[in-house]
C-alpha cells in the first residue's frame, strides 16, 4: 500500500469509476454511470489531491499487476463521530481478497496515528447489501439513517456506520503499519 499524490488524480477516479459502476448500478442514475461519472470523478480526485490537506489521506492498494483499491479518509471530520472514511474502492476483480478488510484498517491506522480520540465512520447506501456486510462484519455499527443527495441527481436513503474505537476495526490497528504522509 501506499499514499496518493496529486499525480494519482486520474488512477483514484478510473477505480472509482469502475467500482461505482459495479456496485451502484441498480443505486444510481444510468445515465450517469455510462458517461458523466468519468469526468465528474477525475474532477473531484483532481481538487482533493491537489489541495494538500493535513486533515485528508488516500491509500492505494496495489497487487505486481497494478492498483486493486484505495481508500480516503478525513481525520476528524465530525465532532461527534470522528475521522470520516470517505471513500472505499476495490476493483470487482479483487474482492473477496483481503483488500477491503487491508484498506478499511490502513485508514483506522492513521486515523488512530493522527487523531487518537476521534472514532472512525462512513456513509453507505442502504441498498448496497453487500457493502453492509462487510463493514457489519467488521464491527460497524448503525448509528443512524438519514438520505443523501447523489451524484447524477436524487438522494437516496444511507446508513452511517461508526467504530467508537478504530482499533475494532482490525482487530489491532494499533500493530500494523501507519501510513503518515498524507494528501
Amino acid at each position: 500500500m501506499r499514499i496518493a499524490t496529486d499525480a494519482d488524480a486520474a488512477l483514484l477516479a478510473r477505480l472509482h469509476t469502475m467500482s461505482w459502476r459495479s456496485a451502484y448500478s441498480a443505486i444510481l442514475d444510468p445515465s450517469f454511470l455510462s458517461g458523466p461519472i468519468e469526468q465528474e470523478r477525475l474532477d473531484v480526485w483532481t481538487f482533493r489531491l491537489g489541495q494538500r490537506r493535513p486533515h485528508q489521506t488516500a491509500i492505494i492498494a496495489e497487487t505486481a499487476e497494478g492498483p486493486v483499491g484505495f481508500v480516503c479518509a478525513i481525520g476528524a471530520e465530525d465532532e461527534r463521530w470522528g475521522t470520516l472514511v470517505d471513500n472505499l474502492h476495490v476493483l470487482p476483480s479483487a474482492k473477496g481478497r483481503g483488500w477491503g478488510t487491508s484498506l478499511l484498517a490502513a485508514a483506522a491506522n492513521w486515523s488512530l496515528g493522527t487523531y487518537p480520540a476521534s472514532g472512525l465512520y462512513l456513509w453507505c447506501f442502504e441498498q448496497n447489501e453487500p457493502a453492509r456486510r462487510f463493514y457489519e462484519g467488521r464491527g460497524g455499527v448503525i448509528a443512524e439513517r438519514s438520505r443523501h443527495a447523489v451524484p447524477g441527481g436524487g438522494d437516496r436513503p444511507v446508513i452511517r456506520y461508526h467504530w467508537a474505537d478504530p482499533v475494532s476495526v482490525s482487530g489491532d490497528a494499533r500493530s500494523g503499519g501507519s501510513p503518515r504522509a498524507v494528501s
